[in-house]
């Protein structure tokens, strides 16, 4: 029996010497091309446009589709736009109003920022944010793309397809040359157009910062002032005095009973919970000591120490691997507290790595950074115990952070993500996919 995929883009031509085609596209149990015929009252599952054109854009954006995060869900630019709404795309084709954009190592497909779904004599129906893999991602347009040249490379713009497609493949087959381009679309450029002394300062910087590192370094901070911004968060790393050893991570065992598309906050909750079993203290606050014991290292200490990434894009640490200095952000004991955690987290995530950053960013790296603080700082466990989750009041929230020694945005969002409160925004919505 052959296994459902997770994610489909698939392609049917009604005509056979015809470029348009009934296409589908499908995340998990989600028909993201459900399409309403108002006219025809009928309801069918793809929309009818030009696959080579659609594989063109596909294909002319596949390096930013790839590797490229989003800043913000609310607004994003213009330009990032063009490259990952799909209703630019050319052919005047009514597309699926969706984004498609990277978190990491997956693609997410959201709806469009202003998407309109109702309307028209033709309208699609709505979806929530999806998730695949971005290896079946590859796989899947890599099918499509051979699919559509093998019904349309005779036809206009089958040879411009073709040789696009081959350049592509070329550029992911050379190790450099692909790591060149991912660098490019996490900084949000287009090939070649990044300015060569920025890729030439991240290059120099992979020797401290790690591939990893420098690519969360160009989501955290895409454009040409990136590179310089990296530079200062790794010296005031190495300028800070905050010490703390991270080897506790290696403790766990991560044999955690999660869905086999489990998503960052799924992940980060069962890693705090088990990190919690491990030192004895499955329910309540995490007082001072037992805090800064994480850490090996006095919480006075941590609290006192000069944040010197303050007026950084994002915070740092640098290390060995187990033990590092770390450039901190924040002031206030709640907000020290969270961002300590949000290292610990990284340590979790990224084992070993002698670099790490907490950005703001949305990749899954730092997604997991945050959820794992909320649910180590705060477990939601212990949070239905001192707030009616079914009608939860902004005093009671504000008494549970107090309780827990966080921000009380850290409650509110632990009952967003559980599905209590609505989501405020599409921030929001991004954070908990």
């Amino acid at each position: 029996m052959r296994a459902v995929k997770y994610f489909t883009l698939a392609a049917s031509w009604p005509a056979a010497r015809d470029e348009v085609a009934d296409i589908s596209l499908r995340v998990g149990d989600q028909v993201i091309s459900r399409i309403a015929d108002i006219e025809k009252r009928t309801v069918r599952d793809y929309f009818r446009a030009s696959s080579i054109g659609l594989a063109l854009w596909l294909a002319d954006n596949w390096w930013r589709l790839r590797w490229e995060t989003i800043r913000d869900a609310r607004f994003p630019s213009v330009d990032w736009r063009l490259r990952h709404e799909l209703n630019s795309a050319s052919g005047g084709a009514l597309w699926p109003p969706v984004m498609i954009y990277s978190v990491g190592g997956r693609i997410a497909f959201a709806p469009s920022v202003g998407k309109n779904v109702v309307g028209g004599p033709q309208s699609y129906f709505d979806f929530k944010i999806g998730m695949v893999s971005a290896e079946e991602y590859e796989r899947e347009l890599d099918a499509f793309f051979e699919s559509v040249l093998g019904h349309c490379a005779r036809m206009a713009d089958g040879e411009t397809l073709q040789n696009l497609i081959e350049q592509i493949a070329t550029e992911r087959r050379d190790p450099e040359l692909a790591a060149w381009r991912r660098l490019e679309a996490c900084l949000g450029f287009d090939p070649d157009d990044a300015p060569d002394e920025v890729i030439d300062a991240f290059v120099k910087l992979d020797a401290v910062a790690g591939e990893d590192g420098v690519e969360e370094a160009a989501h955290a901070q895409p454009g040409a002032g990136s590179a310089q911004s990296l530079g200062m968060a790794i010296e005031a790393a190495r300028e800070s005095r905050v010490e703390i050893d991270l080897s506790l991570a290696d403790d766990l065992e991560r044999n955690w009973n999660l869905p086999r598309y489990a998503n960052p906050w799924q992940m980060a909750e069962a890693a705090a919970e088990e990190l919690r079993a491990l030192i004895g203290v499955p329910r309540g606050l995490l007082n001072h000591t037992v805090f800064g014991d994480l850490f090996k290292a006095r919480w006075n200490d941590l609290k006192s120490a000069t944040a010197t990434a303050r007026t950084l894009p994002y915070g740092a640490r640098i290390g060995d691997g187990r033990k590092y200095h770390a450039a901190l952000q924040t002031i206030a004991s709640h907000d020290r507290r969270f961002e300590l955690a949000r290292q610990f987290g990284d340590a979790v995530w990224r084992r070993d790595a002698s670099f790490g950053i907490v950005s703001r960013s949305k990749t899954d790296r730092q997604k997991f950074q945050r959820a794992f603080a909320h649910s180590l700082l705060c477990p939601f466990s212990d949070l239905q115990r001192v707030v009616d989750v079914n009608d939860p009041t902004a005093e009671a929230m504000k008494m549970a952070a107090k309780r827990f020694g966080v921000h009380p945005s850290v409650v509110r969002n632990q009952l967003v993500y559980k599905g209590y409160l609505p989501f405020e925004n599409k921030n929001d919505e991004t954070e908990a996919a």
